[in-house]
């Protein structure tokens, strides 16, 4: 459905008059879903699709003043200034006149353009030829007029910049003349026009008879058919304003006026415009309250819309915030204390401690973060080295590390995570050699995608059951978060669709403010339980004393195997420097190698885990940056092996079509 409205205002006694609408319905409501629909798919399509390069070229018109006398033959006099703000390269726009009143003609009086209103310069006319209906053009600044089309064209050549341009025509005929009243029925904007008009005045001057006073409302009346927030107003002097805010691509805007067929002295009995014998105002007066009628009980329907919406949108913004409240609130911990100087929680893995402390997000972290742990268990030796690379010709050394697998000590580790990891590093990626370098894990992944990715998804699967027999976690969160993100989803696609049923769009504000605020709390819906919010809050504990211990007053104990399973978890909070550095300060002595270890040049002490050494005279990273960035690589590398990484552009435009409503009209485009 269309609604199409003006309100009529009387600026000689400050009142509104009578609201009078048309609203005329140009399709079913099997249609409007069809519409829905098709605009959805589009929107997603525009969403999946962007082109990796755009060159198309548009233009927009911000600003039209349109300026119309009616003659007392009948004729309509117009001078039309209608800015347009071209992006891009054009060569042309024109106007077309559609469904013009029975023995109407059109008279092209003189077209002019420059930047602004007052800076135009007229331009000569030139004969039409056909081919110039499609593209081309008489090569120089000109207008011609396509008499079979009755299409008025304007060439130029301009590029990204702003101009006026003023068309100075005639619609003969344009007033019919009736036994009891005259009248203009006229689409100032008519809905051939490609793109949208905005700001648009129209001022009409009636052919006020010598001495004749024009009273609103008696004996001149004035309606306006389109955009519900544009206004009429028959002002002091006798001429009708219109102002429209904004038209539509397809839309219009339309005037109709009526007044005494004594004004129209200069039509002539049998002239096609005079109507001697048939009465119109009982028509007119019958069609627009038959149109104000229709459209009030559409406004209806669209308030009760709207507040349908509104209410809706009210009440699962209460249930968003209570479901938050009773589901997503974290917990107050039952630890309280500043600092905790233990493990988070005894026989927990580094990896289950990890995925609380981010949520339960999957991380490369983990994985590197249980190397460490296994590095500190004995399980795995860690050392450092180097190795050729490249080809024949030109080669390159590398300084990388390289894991050693401890088979005795494997054989006592309790942990299903950690016996996976060795699995996976040593059976999968070394293929049951007992040592590899750190390089090797992403050279199996960019040759082994699928294998790797299945492989880690185990580990990772591992860890998350891990993880739910810890509960740390509630467990509704994950079907909480993902009930409210559904209804946030369903709400705003909801209104969108009733949108474009009703043509209704206002409903789109409340419904696309509700939806957001919906799925910004479903982030939240997630919530540690009481155990997990305690070790939540232990960690956080730990991860502030492991920064700040050198300033309180006490030492901590100057045991490697106590500190390695400190560190990894200053690791998986994000501190490990700022952990060896406040050892540093407290217990240097741990940080002295022996005469062996130091002469041993492939000896990675156990600090070096978390920070820089050296190596052949060069700074080597600390291992978990390498390790961690060896394995986030490897995932991105197995990601886009799998994913295919395509991409795809594409551009495209649009034409032109005519119509209108019961005034004659048309529209135009550029190009």
């Amino acid at each position: 459905m269309q609604n199409h409205a003006f309100i009529k205002k009387n600026r000689q006694n400050g009142q509104f008059a009578t609201l009078v609408v048309e609203n005329q319905v140009k399709s079913s409501f099997g249609k409007g879903v069809a519409l829905a629909v098709a605009v959805l798919a589009l929107a997603f399509a525009c969403l999946c699709f962007t082109p990796q390069q755009a060159h198309a070229k548009s233009y927009e018109m911000p600003h039209t003043t349109i300026n119309a006398t009616v003659q007392p033959n009948g004729d309509l006099h117009v001078v039309e200034q209608r800015t347009f703000d071209f992006s891009g390269t054009f060569t042309a726009v024109w106007w077309n006149f559609d469904s013009l009143p029975s023995g109407s003609d059109i008279k092209i009086n003189s077209v002019s353009m420059g930047s602004s209103a007052k800076s135009l310069s007229e331009f000569p006319s030139v004969p039409f030829q056909l081919d110039w209906r499609e593209s081309g053009g008489p090569g120089g600044d000109a207008y011609s007029f396509d008499k079979p089309k009755n299409t008025v064209y304007v060439f130029f050549s301009v590029e990204d910049e702003v101009d006026v341009v003023q068309l100075d025509y005639t619609v003969t005929k344009a007033a019919q003349a009736y036994s009891d009243v005259g009248e203009l029925y006229w689409q100032f904007v008519g809905s051939g026009w490609a793109e949208d008009s905005s700001d648009v005045t129209m001022t009409l001057n009636l052919p006020i008879a010598s001495g004749a006073k024009v009273t609103a409302g008696e004996n001149v009346r004035a309606w306006g058919h389109g955009p519900l927030d544009a206004t009429v107003a028959i002002n002091d002097d006798g001429t009708v304003s219109y102002s429209v805010p904004h038209v539509n691509a397809g839309s219009y805007a339309e005037a109709r006026v009526v007044f005494p067929v004594e004004w129209l002295s200069g039509i002539v009995s049998g002239s096609d415009n005079m109507h001697e014998s048939t009465a119109r105002l009982d028509t007119v007066l019958s069609e627009e309250q038959t149109w104000a009628d229709r459209a009030n009980a559409q406004r209806a329907l669209s308030l009760g819309l709207l507040i349908v919406v509104i209410l809706v949108c009210l009440a699962l913004l209460v249930w968003g915030v209570r479901s938050f409240v009773r589901y997503g609130k974290e917990l107050k911990p039952t630890f309280e204390d500043e600092y905790w100087r233990d493990v988070p929680e005894a026989g927990a893995h580094p990896a289950v401690i990890g995925r609380l402390w981010t949520f339960d997000k999957e991380s490369s972290t983990d994985f590197t973060a249980t190397i460490m742990h296994l590095a500190n268990a004995g399980a795995i030796l860690i050392n450092k080295g180097s190795y050729e690379q490249g080809g024949v010709i030109r080669k390159k050394q590398v300084d990388d590390y390289y894991l050693t697998r401890v088979p005795q000590v494997e054989l006592s580790l309790n942990s299903t995570i950690d016996r996976k990891a060795m699995s996976f590093l040593f059976d999968t990626v070394a293929q049951g050699q007992p040592s590899l370098w750190l390089g090797t894990i992403k050279a199996y992944a960019e040759s082994n995608p699928e294998e790797f990715n299945d492989a880690m998804s185990d580990w990772q699967g591992l860890v998350t059951s891990h993880v739910i027999t810890a509960e740390y976690f509630e467990s509704y969160s994950k079907s909480k978060r993902f009930r409210m993100l559904s209804v946030a989803i369903a709400l705003i696609l909801g209104c969108f669709i009733i949108a474009c049923i009703f043509e209704n769009f206002l409903v789109l504000v409340p419904g696309i403010i509700t939806g957001v605020a919906l799925i910004v709390v479903s982030r939240f819906m997630e919530r540690r339980t009481q155990k997990g919010a305690d070790v939540y809050a232990r960690c956080k504990g730990l991860r502030k004393w492991l920064t700040e211990f050198s300033a309180l007053d006490e030492r901590p104990a100057a045991d490697v195997k106590v500190w390695g399973e400190f560190m990894v978890y200053a690791y998986l909070f994000g501190v490990a420097e700022q952990a060896i550095g406040e050892l540093r300060k407290k217990v240097p002595e741990m940080f002295q190698l022996n005469n062996d270890e130091v002469l041993d040049s492939s000896y990675v002490p156990w600090w070096g885990l978390y920070t820089s050494t050296y190596y052949a005279n060069t700074t080597m990273p600390d291992l978990g940056s390498m390790l961690n960035t060896s394995v986030s690589e490897s995932i991105q590398a197995v990601q886009s092996a799998l994913s295919g990484d395509s991409s795809d552009g594409s551009g495209g435009g649009g034409g032109f079509s005519s119509g209108g409503g019961g005034g004659f009209g048309g529209g135009g485009g550029a190009r």
